[in-house]
């Protein structure tokens, strides 16, 4: 395995058939019939020259079961193009591939639509994933916490916000500035304006270097609202925790007037899920692949926030 991954590009890639697809029934993946696959995909995850790990399922391949296939690269911005939007592989393959004289599609079974259904694995396969030993960090966050309690901020009606807005003094600076505070008691570890930040919207790198670009045309008068738009993402968005992805989460609701603290003993919320014991997430998981969105956004209280107290963001919250 060493010897073809060497043998691969920069960016080279290496697409296989790895077999029947698994079920949620399996056993453990290294004791079961699989254990052939789950020792190359082992071995692919400790090879230091492979970046990141796809699986996903194909039903047209003639047999009469789901194939599995797997996908590993050697950069890991080959997860921007593998998380691409269903236009944006659309038009790569009218760009690329073309179409043919008859005037049909080149490919059949295969377009942005069926990509985007590739991007989260089965359930099966973080099933089975998570039957390893010792079990993976992250699938301890495979759902939401059902025992957790949820806060929302709803400006419309005061009386069942969770949250209140206000206005405060800047100690160093004298400015005013604004804060959230909490109107009840919140445990730790319950959710912050889950359907605020749920609402989040995904800008990728390219659309942001695009929209700098226009900023930078000469002899065209600056469009003030483009550089407060830009200001507004450089201010309240952070990149996605997938590294190489290339995308953005922008927060648009209550949440990004809470306070940023670089004391840590001051702030009160995490992101949902911390940062992985390794750093960074691991080249192969199909439950960081499953739950994107939800790793992307999610706040939670890292301690009890009590009735009145401020509710405050630590510096590089979102850093890998």
């Amino acid at each position: 395995v060493d010897a073809m991954i060497d043998s691969l590009s920069e960016n080279g890639v290496l697409a296989t058939q790895v077999g029947t697809a698994p079920t949620i029934l399996d056993p453990r993946a290294d004791l079961s019939v699989f254990r052939h696959r789950e020792r190359f995909i082992n071995s692919l995850e400790a090879n230091p020259k492979i970046k990141s790990i796809f699986i996903y399922e194909e039903a047209h391949c003639g047999f009469y079961e789901p194939k599995a296939f797997l996908v590993a690269c050697r950069d890991v911005t080959c997860r921007r193009h593998w998380y691409a939007e269903t236009d944006e592989i659309d038009y790569a393959i009218y760009d690329r591939i073309g179409g043919l004289k008859d005037g049909k599609p080149s490919l059949v079974h295969y377009d942005g639509a069926t990509q985007r259904s590739f991007q989260a694995p089965p359930r099966a396969w973080e099933t089975v994933y998570c039957r390893r030993e010792p079990e993976p960090f992250e699938c301890a966050y495979r759902g939401l916490d059902k025992n957790a309690e949820l806060f929302e901020f709803d400006p419309e009606n005061e009386e069942e916000s969770s949250f209140e807005i206000r206005m405060s003094k800047n100690k160093e600076t004298g400015e005013d500035e604004v804060g959230v505070y909490a109107k009840v008691d919140m445990p730790e570890g319950s959710y912050l304006m889950p359907t605020h930040l749920a609402a989040s919207f995904e800008v990728s790198d390219d659309s942001m270097e695009n929209v700098h670009a226009n900023t930078q045309i000469e002899g065209v008068d600056k469009a003030t609202v483009i550089e407060d738009f830009i200001d507004f993402i450089d201010t309240h968005g952070h990149p996605s925790i997938q590294e190489g992805s290339g995308k953005n989460y922008v927060e648009v609701g209550g949440s990004f007037m809470m306070r940023i603290s670089e004391d840590p003993e001051e702030a009160n919320v995490r992101r949902w899920i911390p940062s992985h014991p390794d750093g960074g997430r691991p080249k192969f998981s199909p439950v960081y692949d499953r739950h994107r969105h939800s790793f992307d956004v999610f706040l939670v209280a890292s301690r009890d926030i009590k009735a009145g107290e401020e509710v405050v963001k630590p510096v590089g919250l979102w850093d890998i």
